[in-house]
């Protein structure tokens, strides 16, 4: 199973946890394992909060940013993206809206695998990432 660490920005929270969900749903082929943060780290301490989501990253095989209209703004995502390509971890964008609200991605992401919420082509490029 792919071992998947989710950037996103709280904003889209609700929208993350229906792509976790449909990771759940037995009739599609998207599975994986998910290694993001699922409570925010209670501390004002950037290193402590660095050292938590390095620890997490270490343990995933890819990072999948899942981008809404305000992640590019998110200093944490674009650190994520850079600390998971320092790791020499892969790493691949998935827009959460199909509807044009989103006209901007995280700079992390330039050059990487961007796909639209489609699951075939989501698992298409997660395993062609991990072989």
């Amino acid at each position: 199973m792919i071992r998947a660490f989710l950037s996103f920005v709280e904003e889209d929270l609700n929208v993350v946890n229906l792509f976790r969900g449909q990771a759940k749903n037995d009739d599609t082929d998207l599975e994986f394992a998910d290694y993001s943060i699922k409570d925010p780290f209670d501390s004002r301490n950037a290193d402590y909060i660095a050292r938590g989501i390095t620890d997490q990253l270490g343990l995933a095989s890819l990072t999948v940013c899942l981008y809404g209209p305000t992640t590019y703004t998110s200093k944490w995502v674009d650190w994520e993206l850079r600390k998971s390509v320092e790791l020499g971890k892969p790493i691949m964008g998935v827009c959460l809206y199909g509807d044009g609200r989103v006209r901007y991605y995280p700079a992390a992401l330039e050059g990487r695998p961007r796909v639209n919420w489609n699951v075939q082509e989501i698992v298409r490029t997660m395993r062609q990432l991990v072989r």
